[in-house]
């Protein structure tokens, strides 16, 4: 398939979900003049496949730039520095993604993807933890994934979400904050 090709299928795509329609191969062969035999043969696993490409897209422009850095040399506020002018410039794609019913497993090929680079930090952290005996360092990486994505959808769902440079201090906040101080503080 050419790359205009899968741009059309994606365009498509996110065309439907912005429209809050449900998306199916059939209503994206019929919008794009693609047939669905074309559709599935590239995106094997259909509607979630072309969701996740599209996402993987996006989380590998972050790793180009996350990758450079040391893991252990990352701080929230350089995570925020790398990641969200990304998402911003995906605004569009990322919008539809977290706001919309799209299948999305969000977890699993984030953590992959990142897996070797902070495998040495997540280590460490599970030993100065003592978490050893209830988590694995894979599971940690995926709890702070989880957190990650919770922010990064409460910003990106809204129906206009605020620019990223206004986020920034939100992210680093939501970020950092523990969620029974966020929650729980001054109750007893």
């Amino acid at each position: 398939m050419t790359k205009d090709t899968k741009e059309i299928i994606i365009r498509t795509l996110l065309n439907i979900a912005s429209e809050s329609q449900k998306v199916t191969i059939e209503e994206i062969s019929k919008r794009s003049h693609i047939t669905r035999t074309t559709i599935k043969n590239n995106f094997k696993s259909g509607v979630p496949g072309i969701v996740e490409y599209i996402y993987l897209n996006i989380v590998d422009e972050v790793n180009e730039r996350l990758l450079q850095y040391n893991c252990e040399d990352v701080t929230i506020e350089l995570l925020a520095d790398l990641l969200l002018p990304v998402l911003w410039q995906h605004k569009e794609e990322a919008h539809i993604i977290f706001g919309s019913q799209l299948p999305l497993r969000l977890i699993g090929p984030i953590s992959d993807r990142t897996w070797k680079w902070a495998e040495k930090h997540f280590n460490s952290l599970i030993k100065k933890h003592g978490l050893a005996n209830y988590f694995t360092a894979q599971e940690l990486l995926r709890y702070f994934n989880a957190q990650l994505i919770t922010v990064l959808t409460l910003w990106l769902e809204a129906d206009i979400p605020i620019a990223y440079e206004k986020f920034r201090p939100k992210f680093i906040f939501f970020m950092s904050t523990p969620i029974n101080e966020l929650i729980f503080k001054g109750t007893k």
